[in-house]
């Protein structure tokens, strides 16, 4: 009965220490403030309505519209969703370089194999 209870005790502290890593870990963190800023975008904002906004730009001048509608919503006074999608597309950024590294990174490991 013993070895039991001594093997439930350390896989206790093997799944606590997992749940630890999976914690402290960067990419967890990004994962989650990317997800609620999409949804606060999504509730803040129109998806179809911003899909025909871009549809009537020519094509040439996308981003002159869209620093042209970044602009206009902070002059409106919509701070706060400007400011979500600036720190969300930072995230997204940032979490898509660290992914392209890794996958880089196990290329060349994979290369070796």
């Amino acid at each position: 009965m013993e070895s039991q209870s001594l093997q439930s005790a350390i896989m206790r502290r093997v799944y606590y220490s997992y749940a630890i890593s999976l914690f402290t870990h960067a990419m967890f963190w990004q994962g989650l403030f990317l997800s609620v800023a999409t949804l606060m975008l999504a509730k803040w904002l129109h998806v179809a309505s911003i899909v025909n906004n871009f549809l009537s730009v020519p094509v040439g001048q996308t981003p002159q519209y869209v620093y042209n509608s970044f602009v206009e919503a902070i002059n409106h006074g919509e701070i706060i969703t400007a400011l979500t999608l600036v720190l969300a597309s930072g995230v997204a950024v940032q979490a898509g370089y660290q992914l392209m590294q890794f996958m880089a990174s196990r290329s060349t490991v994979l290369s070796r194999v």
